[in-house]
C-alpha cells in the first residue's frame, strides 16, 4: 500500500527528471543510513554480520606468529580481535582520548597501544612488523599515494579495508546530478570505486592477493613486491 500510495505521489511531483532523481537518490542514502546505524543497536555487538564477515576474512592471513601494526586503531576493538590470534599487536592513534579508551580493561598481554603518529613510531623502535593493517584509513587522506609509498619498506603484507564506492549502481549517479550524499561519512576525502584502488596499489607496487567485496566495502589482503 505503501509503495502504492509513493508512486502516485511520483507521477504527481511538479519537478524534472533530474531533480527527481537526485531527491530519491538523497533519500536512498539516508535511509540506508539510518538501517545501517539501527541494525548496530539491534544485533549484539560480536554478532552483527558486518563485523563476523570482517573479523572472519582479515583473520585469515593473521597467523600465530604475526607481527602486527593496527594503524589508525581508534579505541582498539578490531586491535584485541586481531591479537586473538596475533603473537603480538601494536595500535597507534593520534586521538590520545581514543587510546585512553583502548587501553580501559585490556586484559591481553601481547596488545599495546601508542598515541603517537605511525611512521615516527616505526623510526623510533626497533620491533620488526610483518603486517601493516589499514582499517577505513585510505578514504579520510588527501595523499594516500604518498601515504602508502611511506610505508612499503616496514611491511611485508598490508591488510586494507574501506568503502566499496561500487557496492551500487547509485552512487555513480549521485556523481552525474551532484548529489552531495556521495561518501557514505562527511569526513570521507574520496571512496574508491574497484579500478581506482587497483590502480592506486599498482602504483605503489602492492600486490593485491585476496580481495572481498560484500557489504558495501572492499577487504583486500595485499603483498608488497
Amino acid at each position: 500500500m505503501l509503495l502504492s500510495v509513493l508512486y502516485r505521489m511520483h507521477r504527481l511531483l511538479p519537478m524534472g527528471m533530474r531533480s527527481k532523481l537526485r531527491l530519491y537518490l538523497d533519500l536512498e542514502w539516508i535511509f540506508d543510513r539510518l538501517a545501517m546505524e539501527e541494525s548496530f543497536r539491534y544485533y549484539p555487538t560480536n554478532d552483527h554480520p558486518f563485523r563476523v564477515h570482517a573479523h572472519r576474512f582479515l583473520l585469515r592471513r593473521i597467523g600465530p606468529g604475526s607481527v602486527v601494526l593496527d594503524l589508525g586503531c581508534n579505541a582498539g576493538d578490531l586491535t584485541k580481535v586481531i591479537a586473538s590470534k596475533a603473537r603480538e599487536v601494536v595500535g597507534v592513534d593520534h586521538d590520545p582520548e581514543v587510546i585512553s579508551r583502548a587501553n580501559k580493561g585490556l586484559h591481553q598481554t601481547n596488545v599495546t597501544f601508542h598515541h603517537t603518529d605511525a611512521l615516527a613510531y616505526l623510526q623510533g623502535t626497533e620491533k620488526h612488523f610483518d603486517t601493516l593493517v589499514l582499517s577505513h584509513i585510505l578514504e579520510h587522506l588527501d595523499e594516500p599515494e604518498q601515504f602508502l609509498q611511506a610505508f612499503r619498506g616496514h611491511f611485508q603484507q598490508i591488510y586494507i579495508e574501506l568503502p566499496d564506492f561500487d557496492k551500487t549502481y547509485l552512487n555513480h549517479f549521485r556523481v552525474e546530478v551532484g548529489s552531495s550524499l556521495v561518501y557514505t561519512d562527511d569526513d570521507h576525502v574520496r571512496e574508491f570505486d574497484r579500478d581506482e584502488l587497483r590502480e592506486l596499489l599498482e602504483r605503489c607496487s602492492i600486490r593485491i592477493v585476496e580481495a572481498e567485496y560484500r557489504f558495501g566495502i572492499q577487504r583486500l589482503w595485499c603483498e608488497v613486491i
